[in-house]
């Protein structure tokens, strides 16, 4: 996780950050730590709190020696200093479930908002026995990203891609047309995976988000992407929020500033 794939060129993100709180961090602490791991880039801890002086201290979890590195300010504001859009932001998360309504004031969704990275967002749940990577397209910029985000971490995990895009406009689903164009984007980025990685595209009429929750009960992973400049006021697109609020699965948010390195042009919104 996550390989960002342009024309066979893999690319590691520079360091995974953990922001460390006083609950929801396991699952999100063994998710960081065996992706840093994995692809032998640093893990750094960090800690917000008001009131506090930015400092590093070196603790002990056990029988690890470990760096936390303690900021001040607000959480969101404070994380998306500290973290470059080379870094993947790793944040714990302990809502779970379906809610048909929108917490705007849910801090994970501010700070997948204002982080100027992606940002993976781990759930209080057991990963175990999850399986295979479901990755949300359509016709725009970033679904090289969050393609290449999703082969990154089937080829690593040896598990199946599922793409998933919905022609679902609220009103009356997509033309043939617009069909027929997300098809061949569609099968031109499935080149970038790797031949032995299986992948399985899915044309749907549903709203977004209740397929991509539906796809990913059971899943690793959902990819899914976000277009707009950080900060934007409640910048993260309406399915990218929906996903959050409702989140079932870990979640890779993949910024536009990662769609910037693979792709050329300028992404629509998400």
């Amino acid at each position: 996780m996550p390989d960002l794939i342009c024309e066979g060129d893999a690319r590691m993100p520079a360091r995974y950050v953990l922001g460390v709180g006083d609950s929801d961090a396991a699952a999100a602490g063994r998710w960081a730590e065996s992706h840093a791991r994995r692809e032998a880039v640093p893990l750094v801890r960090v800690h917000v709190g008001d009131g506090i002086t930015d400092e590093t201290l070196g603790l002990k979890d056990g029988t690890e020696e470990m760096d936390i590195v303690h900021i001040g300010g607000r959480v969101p504001e404070a994380l998306a200093r500290f973290v470059t859009a080379d870094d993947v932001l790793v944040i714990g998360t302990g809502k779970t479930g379906f809610i048909h309504s929108r917490v705007f004031g849910t801090v994970s969704l501010q700070i997948a908002a204002e982080a100027p990275c992606s940002v993976a967002v781990i759930p209080t749940i057991d990963l175990r026995f999850r399986r295979g990577i479901v990755a949300g397209v359509k016709d725009d910029d970033l679904m090289t990203a969050i393609v290449g985000a999703a082969a990154g971490e089937a080829r690593a995990r040896q598990e199946p891609i599922e793409l998933i895009h919905s022609s679902f406009s609220g009103v009356i689903p997509a033309t043939v047309e617009t069909r027929a164009t997300i098809a061949a984007r569609v099968a031109a980025v499935e080149s970038m995976v790797d031949a032995g990685t299986r992948v399985r595209t899915r044309y749907t009429q549903r709203p977004p988000a209740e397929a991509l929750l539906d796809a990913s009960r059971n899943a690793a992973l959902l990819v899914v992407g976000v277009g707009h400049p950080r900060g934007a006021g409640h910048a993260l697109g309406a399915v990218t929020h929906d996903v959050l609020v409702n989140i079932d699965a870990p979640v890779l948010v993949v910024r536009r500033s990662a769609a910037d390195r693979t792709s050329p042009g300028s992404a629509q919104n998400s």
